[in-house]
C-alpha cells in the first residue's frame, strides 16, 4: 500500500517553501536591478566618451574645451541627445530633478548610508532623455577635468540612491570619462568603496562611480 503525504505535511512543506521564497526573491530581484543599473551606467559612460571623441574629430582639435563640451547649453541639445524634456538652469531642480518641487512631485535622493543626498548642482541645464535618463552637465573647476556630469539612469523613479541609480563622473580635455580620484589629486588615495558606502556628502556619488568602474561594472557593494 502506497502512502501519500498528509494534509498537515503538505501545508508544512508549502510554509517552508513560502518562507524561503520570501527571503530569497527580494535578494534575487535586487541583484537583477543592480546588474541592470550597472550596465546602464557603463553604457551611458561609453556613450558620453564616444560623443567627446567625435567632437574632437568634428572640431579638429585636441582640446575638448574647443568643442560643444565647452558650452553646456550646446552640449545638452537635440544635436547630441534624444531629448524628451529640457530644463533651464533656473528650473532644473524644480522641474527635472524635482528635489525642490512641492507636494507629491518632490523627489528625495539618498546615499547608501541613508543620509539625504544634497549634491545637486545649482544653475545647470538639465535634460531628460526619451529613455528616461536625467543628465546635468557643468564646467568643472578642477584643473584635471573639463566638465562634470550628474546622471540618474532611470529618471525620478526609485531607488533614487547615489551609487545605485545616481552617479557623478567627469570628462577631461582629451575627451575621456574619468572618475573622482583622477580629477582630484588631493583624494587620489581615497578608498572609493568606503567613501561610496559611508560618506555623507556629494563625494559619495563620485566615489561610487569609481568603485563601480574599478570593480568591472559589478554593483556588488
Amino acid at each position: 500500500m502506497k502512502k501519500g503525504f498528509t494534509l498537515s505535511e503538505l501545508l508544512m512543506a508549502l510554509t517552508i517553501v513560502g518562507v524561503i521564497a520570501t527571503l530569497t526573491v527580494p535578494v534575487l530581484m535586487n541583484n537583477v536591478h543592480n546588474k541592470t543599473f550597472a550596465n546602464q551606467v557603463k553604457n551611458m559612460s561609453a556613450t558620453i566618451e564616444q560623443l567627446a571623441q567625435d567632437q574632437l574629430i568634428t572640431h579638429r582639435t585636441r582640446d575638448l574645451s574647443d568643442t560643444d563640451f565647452g558650452d553646456p547649453e550646446k552640449l545638452l541639445s537635440d544635436d547630441h541627445f534624444s531629448i524628451a524634456k529640457k530644463c533651464t538652469s533656473d528650473e532644473s531642480l524644480t522641474k527635472c530633478w524635482k528635489t525642490t518641487a512641492t507636494g507629491k512631485d518632490k523627489v528625495t535622493y539618498k546615499m547608501l548610508n541613508r543620509a539625504v543626498y544634497t549634491g545637486f548642482p545649482q544653475s545647470q541645464v538639465t535634460i531628460i532623455l526619451k529613455n528616461g535618463v536625467i543628465i546635468s552637465y557643468g564646467i568643472s573647476s578642477s584643473p584635471n577635468a573639463l566638465g562634470a556630469f550628474i546622471m540618474d539612469i532611470n529618471g525620478n523613479d526609485k531607488p533614487n540612491i547615489a551609487g545605485r541609480d545616481l552617479f557623478v563622473f567627469h570628462v577631461n580635455n582629451k575627451g575621456h570619462v574619468v572618475g573622482y580620484n583622477v580629477v582630484d589629486a588631493m583624494n587620489k588615495n581615497l578608498e572609493q568603496l568606503n567613501q561610496c558606502c559611508k560618506n555623507s556628502t556629494d563625494i559619495a556619488a563620485r566615489c561610487c562611480y569609481d568603485a563601480l568602474a574599478d570593480n568591472g561594472w559589478k554593483m556588488d557593494y
